[in-house]
């Protein structure tokens, strides 16, 4: 293979977190008697994506966070009965609970493994959560470790994740690649850390990204053997 390292980002990369997080939010609301339609979900996971945003940018803590999305979210559907601390910590545990793969990710893990290949995960998301459903799909099977920003103390794209993991590793970032669903955030990680990137579009929605890209785990396992 290509690199002495490969590492990913979690969520929409190897993990259909949509998926998750659509299943999660209904279920949370269901346990308050609510049940919200598909434009409802949509005003979420626009929230949920201004909110991470911020975070990327320093703006805010991740413990702030997963509480001020839900604030927002609920007072916009005007949830007023349902108090947005306690329904944040549910939908948190909801979501641990739900862990599926990306299409065609189980089989090209476990052809890069049989390669040989060294593989880690290095994720801004709620570490707990990550966790649980790395092992929910037995990650271990094929990657070395988890590095979660909170164990470093700064988010993507600030490079202190990167830095970490190399430490972990004890491989240079300088022959390791990223390979992540965000051309802003994950793109920019890997830059500030002299670490090559792919950009692993799945919905083609980022045809003249100027670097780096493939659609599938196909077209991924192509270029990193090359």
């Amino acid at each position: 293979m290509k690199y002495q390292m490969v590492y990913f980002d979690l969520d929409n990369t190897l993990l259909d977190f949509s998926r998750s997080e659509k299943e999660a939010l209904k279920l949370t609301l269901l346990e308050y008697g609510i049940l919200i339609n598909e434009s409802q979900i949509e005003l979420y996971i626009e929230i949920n994506k201004k909110w991470w945003q911020a975070f990327s940018k320093g703006l805010y803590s991740k413990d702030y966070i997963v509480r001020a999305r839900f604030k927002d979210f609920l007072e916009k559907i005007e949830a007023k009965r349902v108090e947005y601390s306690e329904a944040a910590e549910k939908y948190l545990k909801n979501l641990s609970n739900l862990a599926y793969f990306m299409p065609g990710a189980e089989e090209f893990l476990t052809k890069m493994k049989l390669s040989g290949q060294k593989m880690a995960v290095l994720t801004n998301g709620v570490r707990a959560v990550q966790e649980k459903r790395a092992k929910i799909l037995k990650l271990d099977r094929f990657i070395e470790f988890i590095l979660s920003s909170e164990q470093v103390g700064k988010p993507k794209p600030d490079p202190a994740l990167f830095v970490e993991a190399s430490r972990l590793s004890g491989i240079s970032l300088s022959e390791c690649v990223y390979i992540g669903d965000d051309p802003e955030v994950d793109f920019k990680a890997a830059k500030n850390a002299g670490t090559e990137f792919i950009l692993l579009d799945y919905a083609g929605v980022y045809p003249d990204f100027e670097h780096n890209r493939v659609e599938n785990f196909d077209e991924l396992y192509l270029k990193l053997s090359m």
